[in-house]
């Protein structure tokens, strides 16, 4: 199973086109590993692409925006849906802050039994069988 995104990262002003290259270098496995975020042609958006998970999402993010001039021109949310522990997130960018906040988290599953205790009913089975 993997990570959905939804959304994009606001840039104003826009990436110039050396920036562009740059996130495009990291995108493509320029860096360590690959970063699972791409800039717009324009450098006006970053979005999400593939499927990484969370936790190499925020890192690269942090990454991404820390080594960028002028850090707090990036603003926005986007979403990510882990199907694996089925937790919603956001992603935020705020003033050259990353943060990650859980929205949604996976709910407890009930195991309910298809076994009825006749110990602890047998006055009101006895009456409907009898």
């Amino acid at each position: 199973m993997k990570t959905e995104f939804a959304g994009a990262i606001e840039i104003d002003p826009p990436l110039t086109d050396a920036e562009v290259g740059y996130v495009r270098h990291l995108a493509d496995g320029g860096g360590s590993e690959s970063m699972p975020w791409t800039a717009s042609r324009d450098g006006a958006l970053l979005r999400a692409r593939g499927h990484a998970d969370v936790a190499t999402a925020l890192a690269s993010l942090r990454l991404l925006v820390g080594s960028m001039e002028r850090p707090s021109r990036f603003r926005g949310t986007v979403a990510a849906y882990d199907p694996g522990p089925r937790v919603l997130v956001a992603l935020s960018v705020t003033n050259g802050r990353v943060t990650i906040r859980t929205l949604r988290k996976a709910r407890a599953a009930r195991r309910r039994s298809n076994v009825i205790d006749l110990a602890t009913r047998r006055g009101g089975v006895s009456r409907a069988i009898g």
